[in-house]
């Protein structure tokens, strides 16, 4: 094993066959954050991209942009409606996180909400 420096203060532990972090996860920053889709019934949502590493935190990536992540999650309930027949109190949230630390954990900032009821209205 060998320690990389992933941002200030905080090291990460990685098998010494991984030569750079960045090929095996997206690092976010300030200037490239990712998004992260979830369900308060059924947890993170995975997407289509590599996990996000922040410090020692390690999470599904399910965007890269706003406006993607936003029609991405609309796709996504489209595709698994039986969520929303099978937990209808359910909502769905997607976070912005640009790589800052607090608590120890990947800062992560609510953008974008729906609810199943308000999903059903619209997308369905």
């Amino acid at each position: 094993m060998k320690t990389l420096q992933i941002t200030e203060g905080f090291k990460v532990e990685v098998d010494s066959r991984i030569e750079d972090v960045e090929a095996k996860y997206i690092v976010p920053t300030k200037d490239r954050p990712v998004f992260k889709a979830c369900c308060d019934y059924i947890g993170n949502i995975g997407g289509i991209y590599k996990d996000h590493l922040v410090g020692n935190c390690c999470s599904d990536t399910f965007g890269l942009n706003y406006k993607d992540s936003i029609n991405g999650l609309h796709e996504w309930i489209l595709d698994n409606k039986s969520i929303i027949e099978e937990y209808p109190k359910c909502k769905f949230d997607l976070y912005l996180i640009d790589g800052t630390i607090e608590h120890e954990q990947a800062k992560e900032v609510k953008v974008y909400s729906i609810s199943a009821r308000k999903a059903k209205k619209l997308l369905l």
